[in-house]
């Protein structure tokens, strides 16, 4: 929400609960969908709710498809009724192209071949954006997210447990060992700054109906992440990897094409992968203190 307010736009934010300062706003929930947009008629809708993470959805298809399909799906006909002018940007993500064997710089003409219940439900949702803007003149721009680093990550998801696991080690609270899923193959990250700046660029500047990559075009190497984050923190640790990949996941070889993202809207990364470790591991450090 920062990264719009810093660009002059006035800011709804919504969560599944709502608070004081969100609104509340559950996608499986028509009527309170409906309520919300009726209320707000946003001119942007920025769209990041979903099951994101792929063992979750691996482990309850039928509420994964519910809340990233079927979801959106009553977002967009809540649009459709009450702000028919407004933007939906809908965060997609790279793991709807699947295993990529070729080592070329995956573009957003590459087939869709999703190889998880998560992939193929991000997938659907995905063509239904694209649908809707070609049947009912919805104006949507679809971002596909390759992977994303920096401060504030989930444990849930790569490399924010590692940040984490360093952090504690850097504080004494843990004995050297970085615990850590399989590190085979390679992922594009981009910083979620940059991911911030690529979303308000898309709201802004974004060509109606066009589907964008969020990518740097550089596949690291995870173990080779994993090794920079402990030489960032200045440790002496182990690595403890475990073989089997996590649920939901797989280990390719995956860079994404931003040449559109850039084109369209100016829009580039700016921050390093070393950078952004560095960042994350300040602000992992800086929530475990605040917390204890």
């Amino acid at each position: 929400m920062a990264a719009f307010r810093d660009a002059g736009r006035d800011v709804v934010g919504s969560s599944f609960g709502g608070d004081d300062s969100l609104v509340a706003l559950n996608l499986r929930d028509a009527g309170q969908v409906d309520g919300a947009i009726a209320r707000v008629r946003p001119s942007v809708v920025v769209h990041l709710a979903a099951i994101a993470n792929p063992g979750e959805a691996q482990a309850d298809p039928a509420r994964a498809y519910d809340v990233n399909v079927l979801g959106q799906l009553r977002l967009i006909q809540s649009l459709l009724r009450h702000a028919p002018e407004a933007r939906l940007v809908a965060m997609s993500s790279a793991e709807i192209y699947g295993r990529i064997e070729t080592g070329e710089l995956v573009s957003e003409d590459a087939p869709l071949r999703p190889a998880s219940v998560y992939a193929a439900t991000k997938a659907a949702a995905d063509l239904q954006a694209l649908q809707y803007h070609l049947s009912d003149g919805l104006d949507a721009v679809r971002l596909r997210l390759f992977g994303s680093v920096g401060p504030g990550r989930s444990t849930d998801y790569f490399p924010g447990r590692q940040v984490h696991a360093v952090a504690a080690i850097l504080d004494g609270r843990t004995e050297p060992v970085v615990p850590t899923f399989s590190l085979a193959g390679a992922r594009d990250y981009v910083d979620v700054r940059d991911v911030a700046q690529a979303i308000v660029a898309a709201a802004e500047r974004g060509r109606s109906g066009a589907v964008y990559n969020v990518a740097t075009g550089r596949a690291w190497p995870l173990r080779q992440i994993v090794e920079r984050l402990i030489a960032i923190g200045g440790i002496r640790a182990e690595i403890h990897e475990e073989r089997k990949l996590p649920s939901g996941r797989h280990g390719a070889v995956v860079a994404g094409d931003a040449t559109r993202l850039r084109s369209d809207t100016g829009w580039q990364p700016r921050i390093t992968m070393d950078q952004s470790l560095r960042d994350a591991l300040v602000h992992a450090r800086q929530a475990a203190a605040a917390e204890a």
